[in-house]
């Protein structure tokens, strides 16, 4: 689970279709449920679906069954997120979808799409970074619902600062958030074009400057 474990106010994505349809609510608990697929509508297994309270406790994850369904159970809390990513060796992008109601219940189909594998590595004067947050943002985000639902992604940078995350195409902003290292500038920033596969150099984060 990742975007429970970073910043509260992440919502980028890979291409994703999606419908909302709103369910009974049981007695005081609610339910997120749905069903993910391919663009062909092939059910997806083994992909992680993380539900998560943008401002608050609830941090629920699980994984879609074979037929690509996925159901959490909750008690009534704030407005949330869920975020659908399957894995990296599949070529899929990610979707999160943004204001999801933490009062009612609601079921979701989620349809992904192919994307473009792009990696790297954070360093700070050569040294790898780990668990530093690699946000990524369409560049039509602010002005394009559809952009801000499906036209980013997100991932944490492993033990040795490496990333490897699934984009759609077009121009992104890159932003590389550290909550970490007190040494270390908090946040850097980079435009990147996804056109195909691609292996991007070393993002070296400079020393903080002292206060």
């Amino acid at each position: 689970m990742l975007l429970s474990r970073i910043s509260q106010s992440l919502i980028l994505i890979a291409a994703a279709s999606l419908v909302a349809v709103p369910q009974a609510i049981s007695f005081g608990s609610c339910k997120v449920s749905g069903r993910v697929t391919d663009t062909e509508t092939h059910p997806l297994k083994n992909v992680e679906v993380d539900l998560w309270e943008k401002d608050g406790e609830l941090s629920l994850t699980t994984r879609t069954n074979r037929r690509g369904e996925f159901e959490f159970e909750h008690e009534p809390c704030g407005t949330c997120f869920l975020e659908v990513t399957a894995p990296v060796k599949t070529g899929l992008s990610q979707a999160i979808i943004e204001d999801v109601p933490g009062d009612d219940s609601r079921s979701y189909l989620v349809s992904l799409k192919q994307g473009f594998c792009v990696s790297g590595r954070v360093t700070s004067r050569g040294k790898p970074l780990k668990g530093i947050i690699v946000k990524v943002y369409s560049k039509e985000h602010k002005e394009d619902k559809q952009e801000r639902t499906h036209g980013g992604g997100a991932i944490l940078t492993g033990r040795g600062g490496e990333f490897r995350i699934v984009l759609t195409p077009g121009e992104k902003t890159v932003v590389f958030i550290n909550t970490r290292y007190k040494d270390v500038v908090h946040r850097r920033e980079a435009s990147l074009k996804v056109v195909k596969d691609m292996t991007l150099a070393d993002v070296e984060l400079p020393v903080s400057s002292p206060n």
